[in-house]
């Protein structure tokens, strides 16, 4: 049985994903319980959810998890930059190519558009720590 094993964040956007084969539910949700540490976690079975595990909250938790959200935004605004870097080099490519430049100009302007989104989540990251250690 193909199962999966989704790391969620508070929004429930998708930090990480890891494919299972397992014998039966019973065997999917105890490895998903066991993957539980400071994130959400999510055991689908195809197309069905079988169950969401929460951590375990604590005191000091607050303002670890928004240091690791801004770990982890920080890291998506060095990958963005990568990304729109490597489609400007594949824009001048196609280019010099004499190729149509349409769909590689609309990649790009998706990446802009993640990047800005990127911006703006990091910059309410920081103002949230700000707020709370301050």
């Amino acid at each position: 049985m193909r199962c999966y094993i989704f790391t969620v964040d508070d929004y429930g956007r998708t930090l990480n994903a890891q494919e299972i084969d397992c014998n039966n539910a019973d065997e999917a949700l105890q490895l998903g319980s066991a993957a539980v540490a400071d994130d959400h976690v999510e055991v689908w079975c195809g197309s069905r959810r079988l169950a969401r595990f929460e951590p375990e909250r604590r005191q000091e938790r607050p303002l670890g998890r928004l240091a690791q959200r801004l770990t982890l935004a920080e890291r998506r605004l060095r990958e963005g930059e990568q990304h729109i870097r490597q489609q400007e080099r594949v824009i001048a490519q196609r280019q010099r190519e004499g190729r149509d430049l349409a769909v590689a100009f609309s990649i790009l302007d998706i990446l802009i558009e993640n990047q800005k989104a990127y911006l703006q989540e990091r910059d309410l990251i920081v103002a949230e720590l700000a707020k709370r250690s301050g």
